[in-house]
This record gives structure tokens, sequence and C-alpha cells, in this order.
């Protein structure tokens, strides 16, 4: 039997605001669901690049046309709709805004606003709970990252979350690069000259050391011209060091937005790469009869009593099922009535399902993208805590 936690949602909560996906909340998120089986949830993405300006109006009507055999839920839709669109009408896209998540139940009181940094496919879902898989995935996908430009005597310090520049610090020092004829030699000239660009260059690493410490940024990318950057990376600490992704060739003067979206782009494909590196593990494991499951019976049981430390899931793979809030009882296949109490069931995605537990329990998630691996081995599956 699987139990879902009730949370009051007696109260709105808003969060109007470009959102850090760390600070999304979707532990929370993952506990509410309306208890008595009714589909009083909308969830909409929003993609705010897309041309695509009738899209909501669509979706909003073919819902219409499916809920009005029941008075209820349609009056509950209708004035959810209501509060969405009263929010969207009056609020404009706000700079470096891409994507827009929306939350909201009328019955519930209930209303959540996340706007992103990153653009996301149109969506609008509705369920018993909020639909938050493509939410997850974004986390797993676009984690914070260190991004350091810089050459002999200047620096850029920036920290890059949810697709968004969310800090970033300037560093320069005055370093004589030309040696005037007379005086000290060209010998004592470089050395000099060398000591005081490795001291700018501590400087900075001591900046980078408790700046991405504060903000738990987990990859880095440094970028620059010439060896200042090889220079930069042999004097950062260990714990630092070991979080580099990639060292780059690039001009300190480049254009912002082009440094972000090369660093994205490497951060990203890095993500694929340990994606595939953790179901390499997974397969290992399996191999060894070792810490892991796989399949959607073994790795729900496993997710629900909290066992698995990191949980692999095929992105857009999904399985039809079924729940019964009364019980609080989830399974794959189609069934009316829930086989234990009798009630009236829902149908769901059995996938979302174990991600909102997945949640709830602290797990890390990772989608994983066209691996046969975890396909031939349904899907899904886990590697446990020790």
């Amino acid at each position: 039997m699987v139990r879902r936690l009730i949370i009051n949602t007696q109260k709105p909560l808003i969060k109007d605001m470009l959102t850090d996906l760390k600070n999304a909340d979707i532990k929370e998120l993952s506990e509410v669901y309306d208890s008595e089986n009714r589909d009083s949830f909308i969830s909409l993405y929003l993609n705010r690049e897309s041309r695509d300006n009738k899209f909501v109006g669509r979706r909003k009507n073919t819902c219409k046309s499916v809920l009005k055999e029941d008075k209820e839920l349609s009056d509950n839709f209708e004035k959810t709709m209501q509060m969405i669109e009263e929010y969207l009408n009056k609020r404009d896209r706000e700079k470096g805004q891409k994507g827009l998540v929306m939350f909201a139940s009328n019955i519930h009181n209930f209303f959540r606003v996340y706007k992103l940094g990153m653009p996301v496919e149109n969506l609008l879902i509705v369920d018993t709970s909020p639909y938050i898989r493509p939410l997850a995935r974004l986390v797993d996908e676009y984690e914070a990252f260190g991004l350091v430009l810089l050459d002999s005597q200047r620096a850029k310090i920036y920290v890059v979350s949810s697709g968004k520049v969310g800090y970033k610090k300037k560093k320069a020092k005055d370093i004589i690069n030309k040696h005037k004829k007379g005086g000290m030699s060209q010998a004592r000239f470089q050395r000099l000259r060398k000591g005081a660009i490795n001291h700018f260059l501590k400087d900075v690493s001591e900046d980078v050391e408790k700046l991405f410490s504060k903000d738990d940024v987990v990859k880095i990318i440094i970028a620059g011209s010439g060896n200042a950057k090889i220079m930069f990376k042999n004097i950062l600490p260990p714990h630092i060091k070991s979080k580099i992704v990639d060292i780059i060739d690039m001009d300190f003067d480049e254009a912002e937005d082009r440094l972000v979206s090369k660093a994205e782009e490497i951060v990203l494909e890095d993500e694929k790469e340990t994606s595939e590196k953790n179901v390499s593990r997974l397969r290992d494991e399996i191999l060894r009869n070792g810490l892991a499951v796989y399949g959607l019976k073994e790795t729900g049981e496993a997710v629900i009593n909290g066992q698995i430390e990191l949980l692999l899931v095929s992105k857009g793979y999904k399985i039809r099922g079924w729940i019964c809030e009364k019980c609080q009882t989830v399974d794959s296949g189609v069934k009316d009535k829930c086989p234990y109490c009798g009630s009236r069931t829902s149908g769901v995605d059995v996938i979302e399902e174990i991600i909102e537990f997945a949640e709830r329990t602290d797990t890390k998630i990772e989608f994983v993208g066209n691996n046969h691996i975890l396909d031939e081995l349904g899907g899904v599956g886990g590697l446990l805590r020790f």
C-alpha cells in the first residue's frame, strides 16, 4: 500500500519571481493532492518564447468539454483558469524569463508561480495533484555551475543557476606587461611580474572558493586566453579543482551572452555523460547482484521505503496506471475501482507517482535520454543506499 502525505492548502501560496530551481519547493509540491480523488489541480507550463499564443485557449476549451458533465469539477476548472488568466494578463514577462510554471486550484485556494530562466514545453494538465515531472527534470538538468573568465590581470566570476546569471564579480590588477630598457634586469622583471600574476590569481581563487561554496556550485568552467587559466587551475584547492568540468579558450572581452551560452552547452553535455555513467553503474550492480533495483514494481517499492540513493528514469517514459486516494494505493494497468477498499480510482502516470515519492524521500533523480540499457531494464531503476 502507498501512502501520500496531505498538507494544508487553505491559504494561497504565491511565488512571483525569477526562480532559482533549487528553491522551487518540489518536495512540498509532491505532497499536495486532492484527498477526494478529484481532478482539481491545473498545472501550466508555458514557453514564454513560443509563438503559439493560442495554446492556453485551445487546452482550456478541450478540458472544459471533458469536464462539463461534472458541475463541481467544471466550476472549479473555470474559476481556477480565471485565476491563471488574470495573472497572465496582469504580469509582463520579466527580463531573462523564458519559461513560466503555474500550479493552481480554486477549491484548495492554491496558487503558485515560478518564472524560469530556461524555456519549457507548453503543457496544461488537469489532475488530482500538481504535475511536477517537467520541473523535476529541469532541476536535474540545470544544476548551478560556476564560470570563471580570466587573463593575467583581469577576472570575471559568475554563478549561473536555473538558466540565469545570478551573480557576477569583476576583479582587476594593474600588472606591468612590458620591460623598459635600463633599470632592473629582464630576468628580475619577469620574476616580479610572475609573482604579481600569481598573487592576483590567488586572490581570485579565494573569492571563487567563498562564492562557489556559498552557492552550492556543483560544476565549474574556467575560460580565458593564454596560460593564466592553467595557472589558475593549479592553485585552486582540491575540493574546488575536483568540480572543474572543462577549461576553454575564450577572449576576455567576449560577449557575456555567448560566454554563458557556451558554458551551458558544456555543462549539459557533461550532465549527459554523467547520466550514462550512472546507468553503467546500475548495470554493474545488477550483474553483481549488488545495490540496485530495476523495473516498475521493485523500483517503486524501494523508492517508497526510502531505500534509493539515485533514481534513474528514461526521459519521456510513462506507464499508464491508477491511484486510489482514499486508501492511497497506486499500481499499473487500468481499474475503475480499488481492489482493496472499493473506492473510485483515477488514472495516473505511475512514473510520475514514483517521482513524487522520490522527491518526498530526498532521493536524487536522474533523467536519462536515449539509453538502450535503461530501456531494456524497464525504463526505471535505482542505486540503493548503503
